[in-house]
């Protein structure tokens, strides 16, 4: 199974990630791993991003608005030797299920981070792929063809995880 699933910032694409990663985590048998990318905000305001490791809860910096690097993405300054960290991690990891949380502008800074999801994309494991509405990425570009995209938004949120997770088992 192979699952890119897109939309608008604030549509819900990680809280639909976290809820299909807890849902398969229940059925017996099954070895469900991801990397989430979750949003920092100090005092109402939107600061920056974390990488999130589903398996062991470790954290590291993806982008922050007071990162001074040259390496940036609109005012967000991006961490790109801990992307590369998070690549080598879920380059590492063994499941049934894998899920990456998101394939857009700031991970796509790092080649590493590039060809770790080749690699998994060259794996016999189901993926679930939340990736950039518009970017034109080539990378991007090969996901939007070889996978089933879903498009999130308020009118379909609910939904989506039984969609999914209904699509998994006919494949599986």
């Amino acid at each position: 199974m192979r699952i890119a699933i897109t939309g608008k910032p604030g549509s819900g694409k990680t809280t639909l990630c976290l809820k299909i990663f807890d849902r398969l985590k229940k059925i017996e048998g099954v070895v469900v791993s991801g990397i989430i990318t979750k949003e920092v905000r100090e005092k109402g305001r939107r600061v920056g991003f974390l990488f999130y490791d589903l398996d062991d809860g470790e954290e590291v910096w993806l982008a922050h608005v007071d990162n001074p690097t040259s390496v940036r993405v609109g005012r967000y300054g991006v961490f790109v030797e801990n992307i590369r960290q998070i690549a080598k991690k879920f380059r590492d990891k063994k499941a049934d299920v894998l899920i990456v949380d998101e394939i857009g502008p700031m991970e796509l800074k790092s080649n590493d981070f590039i060809e770790a999801v080749k690699e998994l994309m060259e794996r016999d494991s189901s993926l679930i792929f939340t990736i950039h509405l518009r970017s034109k990425h080539p990378l991007l570009e090969r996901i939007r063809r070889e996978f089933k995209v879903f498009v999130i938004d308020e009118g379909n949120r609910d939904k989506l995880p039984d969609q999914i997770l209904e699509l998994w088992r006919e494949l599986g």
